[in-house]
């Protein structure tokens, strides 16, 4: 099937997961730079889903996603247990890759290492990262609050403990929503701890109604809302010097200098005690710390920037030397660890880490390395 004859034959469905896609990836309290992935199943056959190392915002009809042969994919969870693979992420992968169709066309991409998961459930999802989402999902109560809070917003849910992305994450949500199912129904809302959260549905409006009414749900409950969060933002730099870069950027979010200044924090912070995945792919080995001087007084030195990302936390400016895309994603997400630890802790409650085990499987997954080449050009 030609792209011309694809998108024509899909132009609804196209339409509908562009839509849902562009919406929640248009906003950085819900996806911070390449996060969170979305799908939308065509036919009996065919599931659009987004690629690696991209941004949610970047898809349309011709662009930013791969097809998969879904039936097969899910055929490969609903037959097997993990317990029969010696290597269950590599037997996933590969169920993965075989199910991945080439449209002439359209552009050969990798899809989202998270396809397992979306082959299994309804005809649109949506799984993003939000910051209200991940209040619930880093905080060390969270399993135990999310009955309370769920009750409240009047939805069912299923709770999965924080798993590797990959083939184990798609079995555990398959046998959460199962335990969850209630009167036979299966939830449509699936927390994944110190992840983010999953919304599945059987339509694109359906999906982005209940991610909106989870999320303000949430964010009622830690005592926050959607107007709190700082929409990040960076300003051009002109080149102070002969040897400045004319492509420095600086972070334009007084939220996020005064939290610099305010907030309790180290470099370990951003780059070690990681919430979430993205927070390592986008921060580990690309921030570093001044602790002394302003933006302004190291520009006149002329001396190199130490990395992607510099701050300097006697004024709590922050310098960027690399894409802008890379820069905001940078940006969005120095905002997000610093506004999910502060409400956390409002609230009394406990931040809590990803492990050490899950921090090391990121950071050696080449899948993520992969999707974090994509994501800086």
């Amino acid at each position: 099937m030609s792209e011309s004859s694809f998108t024509k034959t899909y132009q609804i469905q196209l339409a509908e997961f562009t839509r849902m896609s562009q919406t929640a990836g248009s906003r950085s309290d819900y996806v911070q730079g390449g996060g969170g992935n979305t799908s939308c199943k065509m036919d009996d056959e065919y599931m659009g889903i987004k690629a690696s190392g991209f941004q949610l915002n970047q898809i349309t009809p011709e662009n930013a996603y791969a097809v998969i042969d879904y039936p097969a994919l899910r055929n490969f969870y609903q037959a097997n247990t993990p317990e029969q693979f010696a290597d269950v992420e590599k037997a996933g992968s590969a169920a993965a890759k075989d199910a991945t169709r080439t449209i002439a066309g359209l552009p050969v991409l990798r899809p989202s290492v998270e396809a397992g998961f979306h082959a299994i459930l309804d005809n649109f999802v949506l799984h993003t990262h939000p910051v209200y989402a991940n209040l619930l999902a880093c905080a060390a109560e969270g399993p135990q609050l999310a009955a309370e809070i769920m009750a409240k917003i009047g939805e069912n849910f299923a709770f999965v403990p924080y798993i590797n992305p990959g083939a184990q994450l798609t079995f555990a949500i398959q046998t959460a929503r199962h335990a969850a199912s209630q009167n036979g129904r299966l939830p449509a809302v699936v927390f994944l701890q110190n992840h983010g959260v999953i919304i599945t549905g059987s339509t694109a409006q359906a999906c982005l109604d209940l991610h909106d009414k989870v999320n303000d749900g949430l964010a009622m409950y830690f005592g926050t809302s959607k107007s709190a969060w700082p929409n990040p933002k960076l300003a051009n730099l002109p080149a102070a010097t002969e040897s400045t870069e004319p492509h420095l950027l600086k972070s334009a979010t007084p939220w996020l200098t005064e939290a610099l200044i305010e907030q309790p924090w180290t470099l370990e912070t951003f780059t070690v005690q990681a919430l979430y995945p993205d927070q390592l792919v986008f921060l580990t080995g690309q921030v570093a710390v001044l602790e002394t001087g302003s933006l302004e007084l190291f520009l006149t030195t002329g001396a190199p920037a130490p990395a992607k990302a510099t701050i300097f936390r006697e004024t709590g400016e922050v310098l960027y030397q690399c894409s802008a895309t890379e820069a905001q994603t940078i940006e969005e997400t120095l905002t997000a660890v610093l506004f999910i630890r502060k409400t956390i802790r409002a609230k009394g409650l406990t931040v809590s880490p990803m492990s050490e085990a899950g921090k090391s499987f990121i950071a050696n997954w080449e899948s993520e390395a992969y999707r974090k080449s994509i994501a800086a050009k």
